[in-house]
């Protein structure tokens, strides 16, 4: 399988579009997530690409998923079967997990 890069192009126009909807201005969103603001700017522009850190912060501060984030800019083809088939014990242990989580969120 070939091994697809991100679209640094497309990630940062993303970034910017949702700065925007936001109303932060560059600087005091390179404040937030502790970078410069020629940082950010080159983020925007598709010339760097942040940290995973960096990423996470971002995350938080623009309110978007990291799927979001990243819709568009990477090859999303996964290759899987058809049918995707699971052991007695996985789904238990699917069911526990999906149960906890209902009970607590």
């Amino acid at each position: 399988m070939e091994n697809k890069s991100i679209n640094k192009k497309l990630f940062g126009k993303r970034i910017k579009e949702a700065r925007e909807k936001l109303g932060y201005t560059q600087f005091q969103l390179a404040e937030k997530i502790g970078v410069s603001q020629n940082f950010l700017g080159d983020i925007e522009r598709g010339i760097k690409l942040p940290s995973l850190n960096k990423l996470i912060l971002l995350s938080n501060c623009l309110k978007l998923s990291l799927d979001t984030m990243f819709a568009d800019s990477l090859d999303n083809i996964m290759y899987e079967p058809e049918e995707i088939y699971y052991t007695d014990r996985q789904l238990k242990i699917m069911k526990n997990i999906i149960k906890t989580i209902n009970e607590n969120f």
